[in-house]
């Protein structure tokens, strides 16, 4: 059994917090923009439709800088939201709704800098809220 002491925790707090801190922007990051048009897809099961296009639209106005409203075409929806970029992280959220009138966000999670996004996670709450799948993103302007 693991034991953790005070000491233990009092070393690692800082390095959390330090970890979670915003960074600050830099010049590179005030050029750039994630505006466009990206092709996803995600590992869903076979009998799921599993590519879009996400447009996003980075304007600033969903409170982080590289921020902003965004819609996915294609098998994963006809859908909008809203999408940040946070220490180098994209999020995602769309909302759709349930076969029972419930609403339900569909999120892309994946690592953004530079202007570019990597490989990330697609989790609809639809279909299990504790399930996520693999997603791939295509070159921006590729849909």
């Amino acid at each position: 059994m693991l034991r953790i002491t005070k000491p233990l925790i009092a070393a690692a707090l800082p390095i959390v917090a330090v970890a979670l801190m915003p960074r600050a922007a830099t010049a590179a990051d005030t050029q750039v923009s994630y505006s466009g048009n990206y092709p996803v897809t995600a590992a869903l099961p076979p009998e799921f439709g599993n590519t879009g296009c996400l447009t996003l639209v980075d304007n600033g106005s969903a409170g982080s800088q590289h921020s902003g409203p965004v819609t996915s075409t294609g098998d994963l929806g006809d859908l909008s939201g809203e999408f940040q970029i946070v220490n180098n992280i994209l999020v995602v959220n769309l909302q759709t709704g349930s076969d029972t009138g419930e609403v339900v966000f569909v999120q892309f999670i994946a690592p953004a800098s530079n202007g570019a996004i990597g490989n990330g996670v697609y989790n609809h709450g639809g279909f299990s809220p504790t399930a996520s799948y693999g997603l791939t993103f295509g070159k921006k302007g590729g849909c």
